[in-house]
């Protein structure tokens, strides 16, 4: 005897692989070396209170300072958290960079939806 799924078991399977997708963990991507260009922020200010500007510059370099992570807001609106190569911090790197034009070159790394890059340096570039 040859049965058939009716529509209401197709939809309940669709359902519940819709469900227990939701639960995987994000993709992991392979390392990619590039160049980006952007600005460094602290990620607390910028995290949460979107602050990153000329007026925020010594706030934001005196936070990296102290220890506040460092990240690097591209230019095409991505944040990544900043880290070396080694487990060092990195806010000798980038001091006094903070909110101003920069080109960070490293690898892009992705573990669950957080975007890094591993520096091998980074530049600050001259205003136009």
């Amino acid at each position: 005897m040859k049965k058939t799924l009716g529509l209401g078991s197709v939809a309940l399977i669709i359902l519940v692989a819709l469900v227990c997708s939701r639960h995987l963990p994000a993709a992991d991507t392979a390392p990619v070396e590039l160049a980006i260009k952007g600005s460094v922020v602290d990620m607390h200010c910028y995290v949460t209170h979107g602050i990153r500007d000329a007026a925020h510059t010594a706030c934001s370099n005196a936070c990296i300072a102290r220890g506040v992570p460092a990240g690097f807001l591209a230019d095409d609106g991505t944040l990544y958290l900043l880290f070396e190569e080694k487990p060092f911090s990195v806010k000798d790197r980038v001091a006094n960079l903070a909110d101003v034009p920069a080109v960070v070159h490293g690898t892009v790394v992705v573990r669950n939806g957080v975007k890094g890059i591993q520096m091998k340096s980074i530049e600050k570039l001259e205003k136009k």
